[in-house]
């Protein structure tokens, strides 16, 4: 996205959420990660591949009890912190990732929401204790500062920013572009996916949101049908998102190398290659589940091939 000099008009959001990003941006600083794990395996410590994989992980869970986005940024950023401030053996990584899961879940859900503790370590497969994990999410707390159930520990992340950012925009003239070119639930799924990627946790949490807002910004614009009234309205809000960049202090050149970081882990995400650690899921059945099924020789693992040229012939007859 060109950016231009943004300094030929300045946002007409209103007063109160721009006091809400200068909030933000005070408390990003508080929540901000510095990971610096090892990329090759290193005295059975946890090495950034191994993170990626419980992170994913975490998204999965979040998946599964289906609950808000919300959850999973907070709880790859107590990881994260925790990590940061702690050096990890490899063997206690996936009691760490889902202690920070079930801390994240108490922040931000209400109790009836809340996982049980034997449920998310069954789904996990994380092969600790009830036991294990209360005390993990106690050392959890100790270490990066949260004390009890008070919103106030809820992290700033990414998700904070780009919330904001798109209340922000839909909340000026422009508006109305914007729900044509920026799919929310999709721009929300490419920053999960980018916070589960290690190389974007040392980036601001505003620069990751307005870098993906921007390139989510860049695909709508791209599927759009030239012309020049649609083109004048691009380059006006292409201005005013630069803008935001300016009040978040956020230099070009930073921007840049965020910019680049996300759209190859997007495009390593969109090629099905981008996600090498991943946690193999087992399916334990009991034996009566086992006897109920009544396994036998006659069952096949493949499927015939479907001949999709054939099908598309036969639609058109």
């Amino acid at each position: 996205m060109d950016h231009g000099n943004g300094s030929q008009s300045q946002p007409d959001v209103f007063p109160e959420l721009l006091h809400q990003l200068h909030e933000l941006l005070e408390l990003q600083r508080k929540y901000q990660p510095n990971l610096t794990l090892p990329v090759e395996d290193c005295e059975n410590e946890v090495t950034i591949g191994i993170r990626n994989g419980s992170a994913h992980i975490l998204r999965c869970l979040k998946v599964w009890y289906e609950l808000p986005s919300d959850v999973l940024f907070a709880s790859i950023n107590i990881m994260d912190r925790f990590l940061t401030k702690m050096k990890v053996q490899q063997k206690h990584i996936a009691c760490i990732s889902v202690a920070s899961f079930h801390i994240a879940c108490k922040l931000i859900c209400c109790d009836d929401l809340i996982p049980q503790p034997s449920d998310i370590i069954k789904i996990s497969q994380c092969k600790c204790t009830p036991r294990d994990l209360a005390r993990m999410e106690t050392i959890i707390a100790d270490k990066i500062g949260i004390e009890g159930r008070s919103r106030d520990n809820i992290p700033v992340t990414a998700l904070s920013f780009l919330k904001l950012f798109d209340e922000i925009v839909r909340a000026s003239r422009h508006g109305e572009l914007l729900q044509k070119l920026l799919d929310q639930f999709q721009t929300f799924q490419h920053l999960e996916v980018i916070a589960c990627d290690g190389v974007c946790s040392n980036f601001k949490a505003s620069q990751i949101a307005l870098v993906v807002f921007c390139s989510m910004i860049d695909v709508g614009v791209a599927s759009l049908t030239p012309a020049p009234s649609v083109y004048n309205d691009v380059v006006l809000l292409i201005e005013y998102v630069t803008n935001l960049q300016d009040q978040c202090h956020i230099a070009d050149n930073n921007f840049d190398d965020c910019f680049s970081s996300v759209l190859k882990i997007m495009s390593q995400y969109n090629s099905q290659c981008g996600v090498p650690h991943r946690q193999r899921l087992v399916w334990r059945l009991s034996q009566r589940t086992m006897k109920y099924l009544r396994p036998s020789t006659k069952l096949i693992t493949t499927l015939p091939t479907i001949e999709e040229q054939g099908q598309h012939k036969a639609d058109e007859e």
